[in-house]
């Protein structure tokens, strides 16, 4: 078999995996929205955006009373908006966003190949990324814009790998469009570039650019927008300061506030369930770890437990970068083995995420998964009936699981937040969800 063929058959089993597992990521979160088990935080949400977008009305949005660039900065979904053009409902992004994951396995299995050096240590890499906590969670979680990282972060990889270094910059910068704090997963990838390929001066390039994007965004273009309403830091490091400079005056002051908010329960558990999904490996690469901290550590310090505890799709980016500096410890391992590279670490990687997926996933077929949550009842059957009955231009105020089912319109509201709306939904059996603004 010569290599031409050698080339097409792994491009196309590789292929096969992505979709086969873009498929299972997609079934599972359209059975939970089905089902009303999607929410108005974030999906009802993302899906009026682009969807006002798409009618000419840019990021606007009535869950809160500003424009939605002052919420977050994601020109990122700029690329989804021709999804409602052509179809209705939050669906298609979830397919797109389990398109996207699924992606995903493409370049990190060549990737994985040209750094270890064999197929199996290949498969297990990927293997580890597609029943990853990180992957698993942020699909049982409606859409996120995270769900363009692992794509990027492993096109970035396999540009290092194969030395396009064209690809590397261009994917490495597009990071930096899926949400303000894109900045910190692009120094990632340039951290990763310098001490692992000796790529400094594009890494120079790429911390510079993503230092002044990151300013702009965040000191002038998101505030600009925002107003004086909101404060994104107070919201999510209250407990340390409502600003870059009060924030890090008060770690460095109060260092017993960062070593409470880090040592409890929830964060320590984080941390292990982020590791052990990959055989802790990361750990045997100290000089990448800044990297890995740099996304790590702001979820891990904010004051909401979902992301101090890396829950919902939190632990998504963290996971990403995590798997690509394993994969360096293993292609590191296999170049210092015997002639023949052996998988052993891959292997071992694989397993490790084999059993945190049986033990901890929220999807199907895992021990952790509420089956129910998937099953479209008597209850979604009847709620259906109810979303059915509102006329697409009336003002609608809806209770979270609502809220996604009934948001490609000018205006609506989570309850208890009713303002002007025409028609209120409620639920005695769905809870009333804290995120709602009044």
């Amino acid at each position: 078999m010569g290599r031409a063929e050698r080339s097409r058959l792994r491009l196309g089993a590789a292929g096969a995996v992505a979709m086969a597992c873009a498929a299972y990521y997609a079934t599972w979160s359209l059975l939970l929205h089905r089902s009303y088990h999607s929410n108005g935080w974030d999906l009802g949400l993302i899906d009026q955006v682009i969807w006002n977008t798409a009618h000419g009305r840019w990021f606007e949005y009535s869950f809160r009373n500003i424009s939605y660039v002052g919420d977050h900065w994601q020109p990122i979904l700029l690329l989804l908006v021709p999804l409602k053009w052509v179809s209705n409902g939050p669906e298609s992004l979830l397919v797109a966003q389990a398109a996207l994951l699924g992606a995903a396995a493409l370049p990190l299995y060549f990737a994985s190949r040209r750094l270890i050096g064999n197929e199996a240590g290949a498969w297990a890499t990927v293997a580890a990324y597609c029943l990853g906590l990180g992957v698993t969670q942020a699909v049982a979680f409606d859409f996120h814009t995270e769900a363009f990282v692992p794509l990027l972060v492993f096109t970035s990889l396999w540009a290092l790998a194969t030395e396009r270094h064209r690809w590397f910059i261009a994917s490495a910068l597009a990071i930096l469009l899926f949400k303000e704090d894109g900045a910190l997963v692009t120094v990632s990838c340039a951290w990763v570039a310098a001490f692992a390929f000796g790529r400094r001066r594009s890494a120079v390039f790429l911390v510079g650019t993503a230092v002044a994007y990151g300013a702009i965004v965040n000191v002038w273009l998101i505030p600009h927008f925002r107003g004086n309403d909101l404060n994104p830091l107070a919201e999510r490091y209250g407990y340390l300061g409502g600003s870059i400079a009060e924030i890090a005056s008060t770690i460095v002051t109060r260092p017993d506030l960062v070593i409470d908010q880090l040592s409890n329960a929830g964060t320590i558990a984080a941390v292990f369930w982020l590791l052990s999904g990959l055989a802790f490996l990361p750990l045997m690469a100290p000089r990448l770890l800044p990297g890995l901290l740099l996304v790590t550590l702001p979820p891990l310090l904010a004051q909401d437990e979902s992301q101090s505890h890396l829950q919902l799709h939190y632990m998504l980016v963290p996971a990403t970068i995590a798997l690509m500096i394993a994969t360096l410890v293993i292609a590191n391992r296999s170049r210092k083995s015997a002639r023949r590279p052996m998988p052993g670490a891959a292997v071992l990687m694989a397993f490790a995420s084999i059993l945190v997926f049986v033990w901890r996933a929220p999807l199907p077929p895992s021990l952790a998964a509420d089956w129910d949550r998937f099953h479209i009842d008597r209850h979604a059957r009847a709620s259906d009936a109810i979303v059915a009955s509102i006329p697409a231009d009336e003002v609608v105020s809806a209770q979270s699981a609502f809220v996604p089912h009934l948001a490609e319109r000018v205006k609506i509201y989570q309850f208890p937040r009713v303002v002007n709306a025409r028609f209120v939904i409620t639920d005695n059996v769905a809870p009333c969800s804290a995120s709602s603004r009044p």
